[in-house]
């Protein structure tokens, strides 16, 4: 009889060998059995095809779209074919940790009903990204606190108001993972596809949060997210023109573009809350509190608070469009106007997000100091921060020291 498989590892690719061979190793270390790897090549034109088809493994299932496909679309692709009852994609410049599946494991004996878990991440900076992070090369922090069930309406409220970011919510993608069964019901309330928006990572997180009750949170970094120069979130990659010999097959959303909501300027520029909110009003089961004018105030506040934080903290480099005070002004308002907003209100909830950051701040430094004192006085961490990228070319090398200490 055959077993069914638990984990499903979907990899998207394109052009990035130099990169995957590293992100297929992590998977592929773990004497871990009951896992499959799919990747699927989207017409590499490097060493991507060589790589994959020798790789001797039988975990591993190579595939390819029938043409070149919009990275979203490889997505909805890869998950037509996931046989897995847990899923997650991961991206082809990011890797896992050492004994990720075992670890998993072990956290679903502790909560068995879970459907959706998020991770605590760890980075790994590759060479060509210091103009945007500088010359730190890995970022592994692990305090071994204890996992827990987290709100899923709130989380998606925090993530709308600027106080949570994509690291700390669930994601169809790199850091979390989804019960393919979870997968499912968001599709049949979705016209049979997965996905709606043109930022895959955002738009899973807002799909699942704003479906689910909860989800599984684990302290312990179990991937490592990857920043290289081939990123597609670097730069404004995500807007290009789609493919005019798409044919309408089963796994293609026709309808993937901008929320025609949401100025493409503004979303362009590379601000979170903006992000969560258009890939939210692209939800086709969303409920109207959602799509209400207080969420929207909340949206537009909160990008406002982040680009100007930005702009303080001298990290304007960050952009992915250069963009003056006074045109991001400008932008602002007319959302407001087009929106039908209120500038009193709007003025109001600006207040807000400005006393909650205040608090969350705060909030955040005191997490620091206690972080230090435990790390001077307790054993029970692991910490890997580096700039030395001779010892830690790729994150293989990484996972081998954490292994050890």
């Amino acid at each position: 009889m055959k077993t069914s498989i638990k984990y499903s590892i979907l990899i998207p690719t394109f052009n990035k060998a130099e990169y995957l061979k590293y992100t297929i190793q992590s998977v592929l270390n773990s004497n871990y059995k009951n896992f499959e790897v799919i990747i699927s090549d989207d017409f590499s034109t490097d060493t991507t095809n060589n790589l994959i088809t020798n790789l001797n493994d039988d975990r591993v299932r190579l595939i390819k779209p029938p043409f070149k496909l919009k990275h979203v679309k490889n997505y909805e692709f890869l998950l037509k074919h996931a046989n897995g009852e847990w899923i997650t994609i991961l991206g082809d410049d990011d890797g896992l940790l050492p004994n990720f599946f075992e670890k998993i494991d072990y956290e679903l004996i502790k909560f068995p009903n879970v459907e959706v878990i998020s991770t605590k991440p760890a980075f790994y900076y590759w060479h060509g990204v210091e103009d945007k992070y500088g010359d730190r090369v890995c970022d592994y922090q692990n305090f071994f606190e204890k996992s827990k069930i987290i709100n899923s309406k709130l989380t998606l409220f925090l993530c709308l108001a600027g106080l949570f970011t994509r690291t700390n919510v669930p994601m169809l993608y790199t850091t979390g993972l989804v019960k393919k069964s979870l997968i499912e019901k968001i599709k049949q309330k979705s016209n049979n596809f997965f996905f709606h928006g043109v930022l895959p990572d955002y738009y899973s997180s807002v799909a699942i949060l704003s479906y689910t009750n909860n989800f599984l949170r684990i302290s312990e970094p179990l991937f490592w997210v990857g920043s290289s120069s081939k990123s597609v979130g670097r730069g404004i990659k995500t807007y290009e023109s789609e493919y005019n010999h798409e044919k309408q097959l089963d796994f293609i959303n026709p309808k993937l573009s901008l929320n025609k909501n949401i100025s493409a300027s503004i979303h362009q520029i590379g601000l979170s809350p903006i992000y969560f909110y258009e890939a939210l009003l692209n939800i086709p089961f969303l409920n109207k509190f959602w799509s209400g004018k207080m969420i929207k105030y909340f949206a537009l506040s909160a990008t406002n608070y982040e680009y100007f934080k930005i702009i303080h903290n001298k990290l304007d480099f960050r952009f992915k469009i250069s963009i003056t005070n006074k045109d991001f002004k400008f932008l602002i308002n007319q959302e407001i106007k087009k929106n039908g907003l209120s500038n009193s209100i709007f003025s109001l909830t600006k207040f807000l997000i400005y006393i909650f950051n205040f608090i969350l701040n705060i909030y955040n430094s005191l997490k620091k100091v206690f972080l230090y004192i435990k790390k001077k006085l307790s054993k029970n961490h692991k910490i890997l921060v580096s700039k030395d990228r001779t010892k830690f070319k790729n994150f293989i090398f990484c996972n081998d020291y954490i292994e050890k200490i």
